[in-house]
């Protein structure tokens, strides 16, 4: 069983200590940034932290090591930027990524933008509760984690789905958020707090049967660093870089805005190519099957580094490696073909499991795994 987190998700009204400082955690509309607002994050960052700066699996932006001292000051001036929501209580319900492919003048843009309208007639939900929009002409989010999900059908229809159900309900574009709502009430009408998630409730309630009257599309295709129809795609090599690479990069490239995506990249809208050694650009890049949590000395949770032995391994095994500070499995919370978890200051071995499962060796070093090549 998977460990228990921190129960609840960080904001930028709701920063997290952590052990390099506060963790502000940005969640843009659209999840689409100026270049100026961009520019002047990074300014934001160096100034008032570390400088250091994340891109989540859930399209947020990330600013570490914020002093305490500076965090109203740094508030204010994000507030003064527009990239925060009004209230803190707006910001709690505003758990929400859409496929970042999205055009301009699109039923999706129109759908997310009357959804933000209506975020207060939610009902309260987990802390991690979130919702999805899928629905460009290929569908992008069906492994990024949601809970409820608009999206397109087999046939092309817009379907509002529970996350854990094979099938959902048919809707006329003008209902689809009201049926968002209206689903999330149902999940908090029967006790769905209790499971935290959806599919975990659903395996503990039915779901009624007007909610799956046609079948959900089986599909995947994520977005991948190189150029697309909207701009080119770079990744941040693990979710994690800082504020001057990116200032670099916007400068060097002057996109019209910034997307971020929940595959921790960003979208340069309008850029064709891209010239840059800090991003990865090649969507055969090993770094892209690595998934690694910041670990220590970042997370108090971490009892080891993780990121430099995790860059180590790159391209060393065959399939999806997650190298975890801890059991929580923060960075990857699901199966991998090979998990390293932190365990008293050194490493426990998983083979296809999760990062709680039971490891079939304990007490490696990151020395040992290297040199040894334990992991082959």
């Amino acid at each position: 069983m998977r460990p228990l987190g921190q129960g609840w998700c960080p904001g930028a009204y709701t920063p997290m200590a952590s052990g390099d400082g506060l963790l502000v955690r940005l969640r843009p509309r659209l999840s689409r940034l100026s270049l100026q607002q961009g520019l002047d994050i990074c300014d934001l960052a160096e100034r008032h932290g570390s400088g250091v700066m994340e891109v989540t699996s859930k399209a947020n932006l990330q600013l570490r090591g914020i002093r305490q001292d500076q965090y109203e000051e740094i508030l204010d001036a994000l507030l003064a930027l527009g990239v925060l929501d009004e209230t803190a209580e707006i910001e709690s319900r505003h758990n929400f990524v859409m496929a970042p492919d999205w055009e301009q003048g699109s039923l999706s843009q129109a759908l997310a933008e009357e959804f933000y309208e209506r975020l207060h007639e939610l009902p309260e939900l987990p802390a991690k509760f979130s919702f999805a929009l899928d629905l460009g002409k290929i569908r992008r989010l069906a492994t990024v984690s949601s809970d409820i999900r608009i999206e397109q059908s087999k046939n092309g229809d817009i379907l509002v789905s529970a996350d854990g159900a094979e099938m959902g309900l048919t809707v006329a574009p003008s209902d689809a958020i009201t049926a968002t709502i209206k689903l999330a009430h149902w999940f908090s009408d029967t006790g769905g707090a209790v499971h935290k998630r959806m599919k975990a409730h659903l395996k503990n309630q039915i779901l009624p049967d007007r909610w799956q009257i046609q079948s959900r599309a089986s599909q995947d295709a994520p977005l991948k660093p190189g150029p697309s129809d909207i701009g080119f795609i770079v990744g941040i090599p693990l979710g994690q870089t800082d504020s001057e690479s990116i200032r670099q990069l916007l400068l060097s490239h002057t996109p019209q805005a910034i997307r971020l995506t929940p595959w921790r990249g960003l979208i340069l809208e309008g850029t064709d190519t891209i010239k840059t050694s800090h991003f990865i650009v090649n969507h055969n890049d090993t770094l892209l099957a690595i998934h690694a949590c910041p670990g220590a000395p970042y997370c108090t949770s971490a009892t080891v580094e993780t990121r430099n032995l995790a860059r180590s391994l790159a391209g060393q095994i065959s399939g999806i490696l997650h190298v975890s500070g801890c059991s929580k499995g923060c960075a990857h919370p699901k199966e991998s073909d090979l998990t390293l978890v932190g365990e008293n200051g050194q490493f426990s071995l998983i083979k296809k499991g999760c990062s709680w499962d039971e490891p079939s060796r304990h007490g490696l070093s990151a020395e040992e795994i290297l040199k040894a090549k334990i992991v082959l």
